[in-house]
């Protein structure tokens, strides 16, 4: 008589491990989405350390890797973009806030220990290559080309699963008591990272959360333009579909022609926009604008306190019958205006050295998007102001607008990088033109400067 063959129980599984990796039903093999660890531990590197206060706080350092672990990777880096609002920490540049101005509940708080008294490499990330993974990485191999992304997506918490992976919930747990060593300095100081990231260094060590594979051939100062958080950001507040994507045949204004609004420049191009206004007081980048897209420019100087009236004018519809598919210019509820405004101005973090701005709070530009905005329409607000916004009461509750706020322009990594690398490698995204100085990693600082004071639209340091 045959005997029977065991059966595996549903519990058996479990508590087997299979169900955990299936090591089990494979005699014991890994499973085959996992790979062998690389280690490049006690490598030596080139790395920007910042801490104390004030200028001259950031300062070129040989420091030492430490060993990796779980999911972290280990990328060196290509390209990464010197990002604007990253000045105070790499310059020691610190505005103060405007009289009467409440901290905003989004502020990294130092927690018990403080950032200033730690050895930080700054940046928002950048593209590179990975040199090593921990032993639970999937997500990338080494060999691989990956972006180091400013917004994490683990795929698996309460926003991810909700489709708002610009707001993974991985980005509260960025602060100074968050922060775990990555490397040391010759007199044995720990090396952390800002935001788990860093950028300005050869090499950065992230999670996996945090890194997106490329799979792309294309320059990788090209690709650190494109995949850059301010890019990502102007184009996510253009086209992606986690807030309002601009429609075809639109009437769309951008506030504010840096990088990241001149990448939603691009965005409203690409989607199709019909009238395209770009506003800024700086005119090298009003001029950049129209390269890269804009149909109408303003300088909000020259237009003063008529610039909403001249934006509504530009977006004014060919007919006001209302029987007739039309927008009543006037009256109590006027149709007029933009139907999506991305806002992308911001405060300042030093004064340009080339036209100033209105506003340097960046409260001005915010106020004056939302009431730009038409009845009906979509405001996108992408920027860091310092300040709060004062907005007409009864014109917030009901008069239509809809605002949508959102870390990164709402892009989400895994879904919307390798669209915007196919923007890029199709010819759609001019990544050249915004690219304006590349310096390579011992000329951060200078390169920095120019960003800070406006002399350059975008700085791209290579590894």
């Amino acid at each position: 008589m045959r005997k029977n063959k065991p059966t595996l129980s549903r519990r058996k599984l479990l508590t087997s491990g299979v169900a955990a990796g299936g090591a089990a039903l494979l005699g014991g093999a890994a499973p085959a989405s996992a790979q062998a660890p690389s280690v490049v531990t006690r490598r030596r590197f080139k790395a920007w350390i910042s801490r104390g206060t004030g200028a001259g706080r950031t300062t070129l350092h040989d420091v030492v890797l430490r060993p990796i672990s779980g999911r972290q990777v280990v990328v060196r880096t290509e390209a990464t973009n010197l990002c604007y609002s990253n000045v105070p920490a790499v310059l020691g540049f610190q505005p103060a806030p405007p009289p009467g101005a409440t901290p905003s509940p989004l502020a990294i708080g130092s927690g018990v220990r403080q950032i200033t008294q730690m050895a930080v490499i700054q940046g928002h990330g950048g593209i590179g290559i990975v040199e090593g993974v921990g032993p639970e990485v999937r997500r990338v191999r080494v060999g691989d080309r990956v972006l180091v992304s400013g917004t994490p997506q683990c795929g698996a918490c309460y926003h991810c699963l909700r489709g708002r992976s610009d707001m993974c919930q991985f980005l509260s747990a960025i602060g100074a008591d968050d922060l775990i060593p990555v490397a040391d300095m010759s007199d044995g100081t720990p090396v952390f990272e800002n935001s788990h990231i860093g950028g300005l260094a050869e090499l950065m060590v992230t999670f996996e959360e945090w890194v997106v594979p490329v799979f792309s051939k294309a320059a990788a100062i090209d690709l650190g333009m494109v995949l850059s958080c301010v890019s990502v950001a102007g184009l996510g507040a253009a086209l992606s579909p986690s807030l309002a994507p601009v429609e075809a045949g639109a009437t769309v204004a951008i506030v504010g022609c840096g990088p990241l609004g001149l990448s939603a420049v691009q965005g409203a191009r690409i989607a199709g926009a019909s009238t395209i206004i770009a506003i800024d007081p700086i005119q090298v980048r009003r001029e950049m604008a129209r390269k890269v897209g804009a149909t109408h420019v303003l300088d909000p100087h020259a237009e003063g306190s008529a610039l909403v009236e001249r934006v509504r004018a530009l977006a004014a519809w060919p007919t006001d019958r209302l029987w007739s598919g039309g927008r009543n210019p006037a009256g109590r509820r006027p149709g007029a205006g933009a139907d999506f405004v991305i806002e992308a101005a911001g405060a300042d973090n030093a004064p340009s050295k080339l036209e100033r701005s209105p506003d340097p709070t960046g409260v001005l530009a915010v106020q004056q998007a939302y009431q730009m905005c038409a009845l009906g329409g979509h405001l996108i607000t992408t920027s860091l102001v310092r300040g709060n916004i004062s907005i007409p009461g009864t014109q917030f509750t009901i008069g239509g607008v809809t605002h949508h706020p959102g870390q990164a322009g709402g892009a989400s990594p895994m879904r919307d990088v390798p669209k915007f690398v196919r923007l890029l490698e199709q010819g759609q995204y001019d990544a050249k033109s915004l690219a304006t100085r590349v310096a390579p990693l011992e000329r951060m600082l200078e390169a920095y400067e120019e960003v800070a004071y406006r002399t350059t639209i975008t700085a791209i340091m290579t590894g």
